[in-house]
């Protein structure tokens, strides 16, 4: 026992065969593996190894968690994993329906891994996976075992093995955190009980997924906060607590009703209630600007005080700097924050010069190439318009060839015409040659026939005695 502080819980965390995993995402190809990021969004990029800090960092988170609350408690603050985080991590659509539940059965990942090379594709995954994959919603599953197995190793402050996937938690808690100043800064040897007592409400990245505004799931069927269904259990917890993640202010204390333990128990054997906890998700109601108002994530006095008298009622599991400690670290912090932000000045200055520069050199640029423009288009008008004047030449030629041509053709036809008349007279004429030749070669006949008539008659005369 440690005086005014929480017990400490020693947890541990499911540690699986990356490896082996990494070799059945590689037996995969690209095209399945776009497909299945366009399908479950970034689920792969969860498929590494936490090292030995990163699980420091989750085992001291876990220690802040509060049973009655569902939620963890910090100083003057709280967190909690949201839906609406889970899906924005992953890209991955919450869809209204009822969440997947299972048949509880351990996966054995050597056994996958054997059946996926022999391409035996029926016993290559665990059934409830491929359920929890058909059903394309697997961000209520994946909240509801973080909130059931660290509520189940919070009862007594008893720790051990947390059955949830410890990388996407991880993922989650380091969105939070401080990206920048004396936070991102401090030496890796300060212990991350010192770093998380150290940071307060104001230090917190509370917009940081860009969700500032937009509704979310507030409550489900007649229960007044939400019901998860995860692989081992079910257990409800209460986002109205949790509302300043999303944007909203914390004004004042949340209504018992909102904040009461509706149900937590083991799926096994109690299947009546896992029926009435999964029917209530046909009726979702979010919550958003109505009736929260405008994004405004602060907390206001009534939340403040009741948060505190909350605190020392449940205590934290680490001890509150004093005054004077916290102090001087506050001016730790700030010489620390002072020296970045001398240092961010100095680069955005030295920024700011080289900006200058580019701008004058971007400016000079932009006027050779706009009278490199000019001169371009001042060439491409002088080609456009000798393109015309050599095209009308080309086409005058060819029209006067055309003329030529036909003309060509025209006394090409006449000689044709003439030769063809002059060939006509010239059989008519040997025609009437032949025939003059035949009737004189008759006629000459005829006249020596004549003769030889006239030379074989006697001389007709008188006769002389």
């Amino acid at each position: 026992m440690r005086a005014g502080l929480k017990d400490d819980a020693v947890y541990s965390f499911f540690d699986p065969e990356i490896d082996v995993l990494k070799d059945m995402i590689a037996l995969i190809t690209p095209d399945h593996v776009r497909m299945f990021r366009e399908a479950y969004g970034g689920i792969l990029k969860m498929v590494f190894r936490l090292t030995d800090r990163d699980q420091s960092a989750i085992h001291t988170f876990l220690q802040f968690y509060d049973p009655g609350l569902r939620c963890f408690v910090f100083p003057d603050y709280l967190l909690g994993p949201l839906i609406e985080d889970y899906a924005s991590i992953l890209g991955i659509q919450i869809r209204n329906q009822i969440p997947f539940y299972v048949t509880k059965e351990e996966p054995d990942v050597a056994k996958a891994k054997e059946h996926a090379v022999l391409g035996d594709w029926k016993n290559f995954v665990d059934i409830n996976v491929i359920r929890v994959f058909a059903l394309r919603n697997p961000i209520p599953t994946l909240v509801g075992d973080v909130y059931y197995s660290v509520h189940n190793r919070n009862e007594k402050r008893r720790g051990g093995l947390v059955r949830c996937c410890a990388q996407l938690l991880y993922k989650w808690f380091m969105g939070y955190l401080p990206p920048k100043g004396a936070f991102v800064f401090l030496d890796h040897t300060v212990k991350w009980a010192t770093k998380l007592m150290g940071l307060r409400a104001k230090d917190i990245a509370w917009t940081h997924s860009g969700m500032a505004g937009r509704d979310f799931i507030c409550s489900c069927g007649s229960f007044p906060n939400v019901p998860l269904i995860g692989v081992q259990g079910c257990i409800n917890y209460n986002p109205t607590l949790l509302k300043r993640q999303m944007g909203f202010a914390m004004e004042v204390p949340p209504l018992e009703r909102e904040i009461q333990e509706s149900f937590y128990f083991p799926i096994e054997g109690n299947q009546s209630s896992l029926r009435q906890v999964s029917g209530a998700w046909r009726n979702i109601q979010r919550k958003g600007k109505i009736p929260f108002g405008r994004a405004n994530n602060r907390s206001f006095p009534p939340f403040d005080d009741w948060l505190r008298r909350r605190v020392e009622l449940t205590r934290l599991p680490f001890p509150v700097e004093n005054q004077a400690k916290r102090h001087a670290l506050e001016v730790k912090r700030f010489e620390i924050d002072t020296a970045y932000y001398c240092k961010i000045s100095q680069a955005l200055e030295s920024s700011m010069k080289e900006h200058d520069s580019t701008k004058e050199q971007l400016a000079r640029d932009l006027r050779i190439i706009e009278d490199e423009k000019k001169r371009q288009v001042l060439v491409k008008t002088q080609r456009e318009a000798r393109a015309k004047a050599l095209t009308a030449e080309w086409e005058a030629k060819l029209r006067f060839k055309g003329e030529e041509e036909a003309k060509i053709m025209a006394e090409r036809d006449h000689y044709l015409t003439e030769r063809d008349h002059y060939f006509r007279q010239m059989k008519i004429h040997q025609k009437e040659v032949g025939r003059l030749q035949q009737e004189n070669t008759e006629l000459r006949f005829a006249m020596k026939f004549t003769r030889m008539v006239d030379d074989a008659k006697p001389s007709v005369g008188p006769s002389s005695v």
